[in-house]
């Protein structure tokens, strides 16, 4: 969703929670409460979990993918990533790269979703 002029705010990282008991209900006067079936949390900076990213034009997939991206791993992370990958410089780079790469992976997969439908 448009957060505002130069920023999108989507949530990532969904977690799916069954038998959820919200907070609230568990301390009130210690009666038993039913569990909603299902509930969602989302790993974002914001209070409801949603997580702000730079993005000038929410309706081009390719900008919104880069935007999830880059909540996670700035330019310079990624180009890292990469120069380590290709180089074999130390050896959690395989690992590192595999990370990384299933996040870019989700991110286009996300973008598509938000964007396209």
């Amino acid at each position: 969703m448009k957060y505002d002029e130069q920023h999108i705010i989507g949530y990532l990282n969904e977690e799916v929670i069954d038998n959820f008991i919200p907070q609230q209900n568990a301390a009130e006067d210690g009666e038993n409460q039913e569990p909603w079936p299902k509930a969602y949390a989302y790993t974002g900076t914001e209070t409801d979990g949603g997580t702000v990213m730079k993005c000038e034009n929410p309706g081009d997939y390719g900008e919104v993918a880069n935007a999830i991206i880059r909540s996670k791993y700035s330019e310079s992370q990624e180009l890292a990533i990469q120069r380590h990958a290709i180089n074999g410089d130390y050896s959690e780079s395989a690992q590192e790269y595999m990370e990384y790469n299933e996040w870019c992976t989700q991110a286009v997969a996300t973008a598509k979703r938000w964007v396209l439908g």
